[in-house]
């Protein structure tokens, strides 16, 4: 789905819910503001943070296998329930990690060895709208934009003594524009209501189009000392699958005696 389809379908989204929300508070009659009050809804303002692996579609596949890493996020609602919120996050994940047990020249050989290390990694970012669904169980879809930066760097470790920040060589590196279309589920835990805390699972499509990098084996090293890089130009879309927390840290509430009271004030009502 191109991140203009992403956009529409989220936007429609919106005006279906909303739209429901004010026929619903119509159809309470007098009750209906103070029961609204009384509904569940998302914190006003909340913290993400996920673990995640990946797994590369489409012609990223025929190059990379998959990934792992991790992922911080902010959402902060935009209207009375936080249901409509905007999200910016980011992440980082390594796709590619290859090392090598080094010896130095005569006389010391291999009594004191070194790790050389490089590492294929993508960095992200994004900003956009998300729909979450207040409640102990809230389901949420999301689509953003932003960047990733694909890089591939070397770096050399093992000798306390060494400055390490002299022997970290960065390869290669291209930054593309990305679009991102997720959801996932948050289980709200702890306390009577729920608490501010939540687990969550989710997936998101990472939409990179056409980008150059680097994957394992890519870079040649040759007798002199000389390397030889072979960049590869392909599609980079992959899908994440995330596992976190969510930590409410303002508005919220989503109480069984609220619920109650609400049906009572409706049977009245009627």
């Amino acid at each position: 789905m191109g991140r203009g389809r992403a956009w529409l379908v989220l936007a429609a989204g919106a005006g279906i819910l909303f739209g429901a929300e004010e026929l619903d508070a119509q159809q309470r009659g007098p009750f209906g503001p103070q029961i609204e009050r009384r509904q569940a809804s998302n914190p006003s303002f909340a913290l993400d943070l996920h673990l995640m692996g990946a797994n590369a579609t489409g012609e990223f596949s025929e190059f990379v296998e998959g990934g792992f890493g991790g992922q911080l996020g902010f959402r902060v609602g935009l209207d009375r329930r936080a249901i409509l919120g905007l999200r910016v996050d980011g992440g980082f994940m390594i796709y590619g990690h290859e090392r090598q047990t080094l010896c130095f020249p005569a006389p010391i050989g291999c009594r004191i060895g070194a790790d050389l290390t490089t590492t294929n990694t993508v960095a992200y970012g994004g900003v956009g709208p998300e729909i979450a669904i207040p409640g102990r169980v809230s389901p949420y879809v999301f689509a953003t934009y932003g960047v990733s930066w694909f890089s591939t760097q070397s770096s050399l470790s093992g000798v306390d003594d060494w400055n390490e920040d002299l022997f970290d060589t960065r390869h290669y590196g291209d930054v593309v524009g990305a679009a991102r279309l997720g959801g996932g589920l948050r289980f709200r835990v702890g306390g009577r209501d729920g608490g501010r805390v939540a687990i969550d699972l989710g997936a998101e499509y990472h939409r990179n189009g056409v980008a150059e990098y680097l994957r394992e084996g890519d870079i040649l090293d040759h007798p002199d000392g000389s390397i030889t890089i072979f960049p590869n130009r392909t599609e980079a879309n992959y899908a994440t699958f995330r596992v976190g927390v969510q930590i409410g840290l303002g508005g919220g509430r989503d109480d069984d005696r609220w619920d109650e009271r609400r049906r009572r004030a409706e049977r009245h009502w009627q």
